[in-house]
């Protein structure tokens, strides 16, 4: 199975490369590595749309600082397929798990203009990202998660308090009452979109069995 991985990646061929993610990842081997780095910096942006992915599937983090120049170098081409490769690098980073993602995030997220084209998809994504990595237990993703529930734009506060819940679903009676507050405090937004979230991300940890969230999801429902 690992020649077939390597003839595979040394072929390049865009539709094989993409079938063998799934077995890239269980299989991790350091064979591979090489392999991937050169795709990443491969003038196609199919080709490294795939290795991001790969890179993620395996989920080492000697991969962390060449998809993070990957991630600036897709940013600044603006080609064709250049979104979907800036989705797979940030995704790739979230799957990888490393809590210090965040310092490479949140500059990106300060730094974009509101109204930016793009901005709202990157936002999103990132958002999704830094969820992924709070559910492998990084605590400064959750802390990160919980600031950008101030965020002035209503999807990303919806998006970040669904992420939220979702980081907690292995461990609801873990979730710290500052954040429960904060959902609590959301449910009265004056965006829908933003309080419908609420209530479901606190219904949501209610449902995995965080008694308090129970206790505020009825005292909410009585009204």
């Amino acid at each position: 199975m690992i020649r077939d991985c390597l003839r595979v990646l040394e072929s390049g061929d865009p539709d094989s490369l993409f079938e063998i993610v799934p077995r890239l990842g269980v299989i991790r081997d350091p064979r591979f590595n090489e392999h991937l780095l050169a795709l990443l910096s491969h003038d196609d942006a199919k080709r490294r749309e795939f290795a991001a992915y790969a890179m993620g599937a395996i989920g080492s983090q000697e991969f962390l600082e060449p998809l993070k120049k990957a991630f600036t170098e897709a940013e600044q081409a603006r080609e064709f397929g250049g979104d979907e490769c800036l989705q797979a690098v940030i995704e790739a980073v979230g799957a990888i798990g490393d809590d210090a993602a965040v310092d490479f995030f949140l500059p990106i997220l300060n730094s974009r203009p509101e109204g930016k084209k793009g901005s709202g998809k990157l936002r999103k994504w990132i958002v999704e990202s830094l969820g992924t990595i709070a559910q492998q237990g990084g605590e400064r993703s959750l802390q990160a998660l919980l600031e950008l529930t101030h965020h002035k734009d209503p999807d990303t506060r919806a998006l970040t308090l669904s992420e939220l819940a979702v980081a907690y679903w292995h461990r609801p009676n873990e979730i710290a009452d500052s954040t429960l507050k904060r959902i609590q405090e959301l449910m009265d937004d004056r965006t829908p979109i933003v309080a419908e979230s609420a209530l479901a991300a606190l219904q949501s940890l209610a449902d995995v069995g965080c008694r308090r969230a129970e206790n505020l999801f009825s005292s909410k429902a009585k009204k």
